[in-house]
């Protein structure tokens, strides 16, 4: 009787422990069965052990991390933690715990989590567990943006695997040809790719593989190379469908949106991008929805259909501002994690420093009495030492503050440092009655610099298009880069007629860039819109709004000119 009850209680165990396996699987590809399958598990939770229960919670947390509900997932991730789980729980708890820092937008909170991890997984002694818990922590980098970090882990994991688990060699092959192409390395992705794909569907995990397929279709649109990626987002599409991964299936019919588009299948692209912006906004889907809108905005001008187009681009710029936002919020973070970091190292090995120091001086002082003199010049030394250490940190931090103000690329204000400097500029120029100018430029068909001479053309002629009017600025004026290939100029204390004759002096000069130091030929031109402050105006929503309206006037009308907005632009 007792070897019966012992039985069927290993059977009850091995049974949940594969519920809660199915559960796992299915929240990567059926959100709604993983949910209806916890919900299975959660109600007869007297019956599980306590690590049992601990997966239970963490996976509850990772299905209210699924509905955006981050909160909820934080205060489930409690839980887990209350049953005592094991090492390499404990950590998956932890790196689910970014991700909630995450969504509830506490990117230093996730940041320092992020550090607590990596020192804990490098403590591990099996190998297994510590590649599987890097490729939780890859998916995390991603999340944050973090791509050279990713390409960093996605080697360790792999040289310390080397094939040896299937499952993980998978996944790490996945991100390590994601992280390239993120940073752009587009011919190494597409190989990296088509080798993961042909790994992983000989190994038996056909997600992967999927997922591979999709990432040769983005580099296939990358490289404007429209008809293959057609071929392989459809074939990807196909395959999605049938672990009906929602998600994924989204960010497909935004592609296939913009490839028909660019295909001239305008009908198509309308099609697949609706299927998109029928979709409520949600954090996960913010690209997406860029992305839909953009097209949905190009199909109706090539129709003609202007205000339809107008009404599109502004959702997708509201969406890309969004994102955009959210970009530099976790730069910043990041950052100062890794500045936070770096000067805690800093002060540890100071004090350790000091100790040494103290203790010497102790032993020169019980030798000699007599040597005071020699004690007080070494205390005064060591006390300069410490105030030249701290004028360096705060020189270093400054430094550090100065990166978060300046757009990477170009080294001008980046979006929010310009705004937040030309609003004061604005209260004081309305405060004593002086005009105040607002001019947004855009450099005409920038992509198609990019699709046909690649990203690093595209980059230099974003910088020298910035060297070239920074000579052209007057001290007031705030050269701010908006975003992409958008820039503005605050121009304070200046009116219309001033602004207007510097626009065209200034698209007249980017005209005439000369190119063939960038090893192409090509034209670099610059549509302008320009607003000027009124007395209604109490922010600079209102000119930003009306110079966008004469800024879209200017490439209604052909680019490369100058437009001031005037009442008809309503």
């Amino acid at each position: 009787m007792l070897l019966l009850l012992c039985s069927t209680g290993i059977v009850l165990a091995n049974q949940m422990d594969d519920e809660l396996d199915i559960a796992e699987n299915f929240m990567h590809t059926n959100t709604q069965s993983a949910i209806a399958k916890l919900n299975s598990v959660l109600a007869r939770q007297d019956q599980l052990s306590m690590l049992q229960k601990s997966r239970l919670y963490m996976l509850i947390s990772v299905k209210h991390i699924y509905l955006a509900e981050y909160a909820a997932a934080d205060e489930a991730l409690d839980i887990a933690l209350t049953f005592n789980p094991p090492e390499d729980i404990i950590t998956r708890i932890y790196l689910y715990r970014v991700t909630t820092s995450i969504g509830l937008k506490d990117y230093k909170r996730a940041f320092t989590l992020l550090e607590t991890n990596l020192a804990r997984i490098d403590n591990y002694q099996d190998n297994s567990i510590k590649i599987a818990t890097y490729n939780r922590l890859l998916n995390v980098y991603l999340e944050l943006e973090a791509y050279d970090e990713m390409l960093r882990i996605s080697q360790l994991a792999l040289n310390l695997n080397q094939g040896e688990n299937p499952k993980n060699q998978c996944y790490s092959m996945l991100y390590y040809a994601v992280a390239n192409l993120r940073t752009k390395q587009f011919d190494l992705a597409s190989n990296l790719f088509t080798d993961t794909e042909q790994y992983c569907s000989g190994h038996g995990f056909p997600l992967i593989a999927v997922m591979s397929t999709k990432g040769q279709a983005i580099v296939a649109y990358e490289t404007s190379l429209y008809d293959k990626a057609e071929s392989l987002l459809l074939s990807a599409l196909a395959d999605y469908q049938k672990f009906k991964f929602e998600v994924e299936i989204n960010e497909i019919h935004s592609y296939l949106g913009m490839t028909y588009f660019y295909l001239d299948r305008f009908e198509d692209a309308e099609h697949y991008a609706n299927k998109v912006n029928d979709k409520p906004i949600a954090p996960n889907n913010l690209l997406v929805k860029k992305r839909a809108n953009e097209t949905l905005s190009l199909v109706a001008g090539k129709r003609g259909q202007f205000d339809k187009a107008y009404q599109y681009q502004v959702v997708a710029n509201a969406l890309s501002l969004q994102i955009l936002n959210e970009q530099k919020v976790k730069e910043n973070a990041y950052q100062m994690a890794r500045f936070d970091s770096v000067e805690k190292n800093r002060e540890n090995n100071s004090l350790m420093q000091d100790h040494e120091l103290l203790m010497q001086q102790k032993d020169l002082f019980m030798k000699d009495k007599s040597s005071s003199i020699m004690f007080s010049t070494l205390l005064v030394g060591v006390s300069v030492g410490l105030l030249l250490l701290l004028i360096s940190a705060w020189v270093q931090r400054n430094q550090f503050m100065k990166q978060a103000q300046r757009d990477g690329l170009t080294g001008i204000y980046n979006r929010r440092t310009g705004q937040e400097l030309a609003e004061n500029e604005f209260i004081q120029t309305q405060t004593i009655d002086e005009p105040f100018s607002v001019l947004l430029m855009d450099l005409d068909l920038f992509k198609n610099i990019n699709d046909q001479f690649g990203h690093a053309t595209g980059d230099w002629a974003l910088k020298k298009f910035t060297s070239v009017i920074e000579v052209l600025l007057r001290p007031n004026d705030i050269f701010t880069r908006m975003g992409g290939e958008e820039f503005a100029i605050f121009m304070p204390k200046q009116d219309i007629n001033v602004a207007t004759d510097f626009a065209e002096r200034l698209r007249a000069e980017v005209e005439a860039i000369n190119t063939r130091f960038s090893g192409h030929d090509f034209t670099i031109t610059v549509s302008c819109g320009i607003s000027c402050a009124d007395k209604h105006d109490l922010s600079l929503d209102p000119l930003i709004h009306r110079a966008d309206l004469a800024l879209y006037r200017a490439k209604h009308n052909g680019r490369n000119c100058v437009v001031c907005y005037n009442e008809s632009m309503k």
